[in-house]
């Protein structure tokens, strides 16, 4: 059973995973919103410094790696924003519901296995009970800003 004094950013730090600084949005929307211990985070990219990293589709301009630690990196930008929001990430609960998408070649058939970086950085900060999920993954045309994955979460926080 997960425990209040289990450390989610320990858990992250322990596998070199440190999160990043929360990215603003660069249009009119709120990147966390929270209803009735719900906490529903906007599509995430893997920006840095307020610039989508190595933008592309997947199966041409990017490998199947890099989808990967893109995939991480959004991962690890949701944790930053819940962070951001809650004080703490001890607030959250459990993850919920993951959405992932890859932009991809019609040919690309692996999306899961870039869906599954950023479930991993979720089972690594919150442990298997806490932080494995159901989750769709959805292989896209095009993402914003040329992006080559993006997620959006819905987690359950603790009052």
């Amino acid at each position: 059973m997960w425990s209040l004094s289990v450390d989610p950013e320990q858990n992250l730090a322990a596998k070199n995973l440190i999160l990043p600084a929360a990215e603003t949005p660069a249009f009119d929307y709120l990147p966390l919103t929270i209803h009735n211990g719900t906490a529903y985070l906007a599509g995430q990219l893997a920006k840095v410094d307020g610039v989508q990293t190595n933008p592309g589709q997947v199966g041409s301009e990017i490998d199947e790696a890099e989808a990967g630690r893109q995939m991480q990196l959004c991962a690890l930008q949701s944790l930053a924003w819940l962070k951001h929001y809650l004080g703490t990430l001890q607030k959250v609960e459990r993850v919920l519901h993951l959405n992932a998408y890859v932009s991809c070649t019609r040919e690309f058939e692996y999306i899961s296995r870039i869906a599954d970086h950023a479930s991993q950085v979720y089972i690594t900060a919150f442990g298997r009970e806490n932080g494995r999920h159901a989750r769709s993954v959805l292989g896209m045309v095009r993402l914003p800003q040329n992006a080559p994955v993006m997620i959006d979460l819905r987690v359950a926080v603790r009052a």
